[in-house]
């Protein structure tokens, strides 16, 4: 029996970000490749029956009583990674789900959600480029290089992206990421900025609310390590909510040696933790530029705190990758799956 099987979510268009490919590989990274399987919702209906200690079910997925009834487990866990802020179960098959299992898991949950089901956090995807990027920084380092040089006061680079409307006209719903930037163009002019929004990610309706915004558009992609050495010449890295309120760059900025302004992160909960005492909170419909100044005033004032930051990420993280030698964060997610 294998100690864990992962049925993929089926949502078309989506890849390994979402579709489960990244729980499987923090599964095997503890319990091995061979102790972790994975299939499709279809392939439960072909051939023996599936058997693991836990069945991790990806959604949305067209699973039925049917499917259910051809897995042999102790314990059934619900999971998705979209950055939806509810379950992706459909109609006919949520009493389903919700009777065969006592957990649902996203990248992470809010003390404010009530979705009639226990809500836990599932693991991200990590990348082996900011390791590479922190092995590299590490070897100037060693070589005598000293650090690069504090160039920007703050930093922001991301997609236009804001919070699913849900039923609301997208048009009246606030986009935090633009607003903090229209914020940084008004009320931070005398801010050393960098950074600005991806192009192609404009939505009509985001337009429709705030008019003309090539002046904060970057053209193309921004190559990786140009983006970290960027946060590496920060100060301060700003952390606004886009779809989700978590984002990479909440992690890549600690690394980086950047204070965090984020959206208020007090009441959110994800697998790998953040040091919520180390970051400037902005609760909604605040302003962004006193944010900045109080994260300038820490770093000025505790310039230890960065490091504190660190240490508190490498608690779980080795290097910004998930490893056996950080077992605190596999007990952690262990800890919230039904006995």
């Amino acid at each position: 029996m294998k100690k864990a099987l992962v049925v993929m979510s089926e949502l078309p268009g989506h890849g390994r970000g979402v579709n489960g490919r990244t729980l499987v590989q923090f599964l095997r990274t503890y319990l091995g490749h061979a102790a972790v399987g994975a299939c499709s919702a279809a392939d439960l209906l072909r051939g023996r029956e599936r058997e693991a200690e836990t069945v991790f079910l990806g959604l949305p997925s067209p699973v039925t009583g049917r499917h259910l009834a051809r897995l042999r487990r102790r314990r059934l866990v619900l999971f998705d990674l979209f950055d939806h802020h509810h379950p992706l179960w459909t109609d006919a098959n949520r009493d389903l789900l919700r009777d065969a299992s006592g957990l649902y898991l996203k990248a992470w949950t809010d003390a404010r959600w009530d979705h009639g089901i226990r809500m836990g956090y599932a693991p991200i995807r990590r990348y082996g480029k900011l390791r590479l990027a922190l092995a590299l920084s590490g070897l100037r380092g060693a070589l005598g290089v000293p650090p690069p040089a504090h160039r920007h006061d703050v930093l922001f680079l991301g997609a236009a992206t804001g919070r699913d409307p849900g039923r609301a006209d997208p048009v009246t719903v606030p986009n935090q990421r633009v607003e903090w930037l229209l914020e940084l163009k008004t009320r931070g002019q005398h801010l050393a900025t960098w950074g600005g929004l991806l192009g192609g990610t404009l939505a009509p309706h985001v337009v429709e609310r705030y008019g003309d915004l090539s002046r904060f558009m970057l053209p193309g992609k921004v190559p990786f390590r140009r983006y970290f050495r960027a946060l590496q010449e920060s100060r301060v890295a700003l952390t606004p909510e886009g779809n989700a309120p978590w984002s990479y760059r909440h992690y890549e900025a600690i690394y980086a040696r950047a204070m965090i302004v984020t959206n208020d992160f007090r009441h959110i909960q994800t697998l790998i933790p953040l040091p919520n005492q180390g970051m400037v909170h902005v609760e909604p419909g605040q302003p962004v530029v006193p944010a900045i100044e109080e994260a300038l005033r820490l770093r000025r004032e505790r310039p230890d705190l960065l490091e504190e930051n660190v240490r508190f990420l490498e608690r779980y993280l080795d290097q910004g990758l998930y490893s056996r030698r950080r077992p605190l964060l596999w007990e952690r997610f262990t800890a919230q799956l039904p006995p």
